[in-house]
């Protein structure tokens, strides 16, 4: 222990290096797992959005751990770091100011808001949130696409009407009863809104039609991200749950 401790203090750069290295593998290993922990896509995608603050702290963290240790032991390499750090924060700092500017113009031009269905560049879906330094959108893909004002404020932009586009489908589900109908209506609604396809600004309904004694009739109302994925859908929610 004495010798490793000895190395580690002779090469602060080194340790600087292999330290750094071994958070930045732990903080990729951690969101490669976020889609197989988090299955519910709203969960997955606020875990994903508020990722990067975490590793933010972390080096912050880490940082301050190393500084005063490095310093100690060459002055000149320490104020090196705290003059790097310090250039990241800067430019980190006028980053987020530039989408804010970027934000404040391009909401202010072009008079969006939720649901409309737009098209940048080569990104197309629905707006699902106007954030302060990004805009949100529910792709085709089925994924919550975040894209930064100062990347899309000099890009084309197209509103397409969301008529053709976001229909919705409706269809009779029987299902063995099993459980409370409240808990089976739930459970049901749960599967249709984790569906990647499903859309997450309009809600699905379920309503029970018909009760007896060993299964129940459903009429339920999807809504997609795109008009081709409703059968989909209906599939899914008939392998999962239909019994005739």
């Amino acid at each position: 222990m004495n010798y490793l401790e000895q190395n580690y203090s002779t090469f602060p750069i080194l340790g600087l290096l292999l330290t750094g290295i071994a958070v930045y593998f732990l903080l990729r290993l951690l969101r490669f797992t976020i889609p197989y922990i988090a299955k519910n896509r709203n969960v997955r995608e606020w875990i994903n959005q508020y990722f990067s603050l975490f590793e933010l702290f972390i080096w912050v963290v880490f940082s301050i751990w190393f500084i005063p240790y490095l310093m100690k032991r060459n002055l000149y390499v320490g104020y090196g770091l705290i003059f790097i750090l310090l250039a990241i924060f800067i430019w980190i700092a006028l980053y987020g100011l530039r989408n804010l500017i970027a934000g404040f113009i391009f909401r202010s031009s072009n008079g969006l808001k939720l649901g409309e269905h737009i098209q940048i560049g080569e990104y197309e879906g629905v707006i699902v949130k106007l954030a302060y330094r990004s805009l949100i959108i529910d792709a085709a893909n089925g994924d919550l696409v975040s894209l930064p004002y100062s990347q899309i404020i000099n890009k084309a932009l197209v509103k397409i009407s969301s008529t053709d586009l976001r229909h919705s489908h409706s269809f009779k589900l029987q299902t063995a009863k099993l459980q409370n109908i409240h808990n089976l209506t739930n459970e049901i609604m749960s599967k249709i809104q984790m569906h990647p396809r499903c859309s997450i600004t309009e809600k699905p309904s379920v309503e029970l039609i018909h009760e007896k004694d060993d299964y129940v009739l459903f009429s339920i109302k999807i809504y997609a991200i795109e008009n081709k994925y409703l059968s989909t859908i209906e599939e899914y929610v008939k392998s999962e749950f239909e019994k005739v």
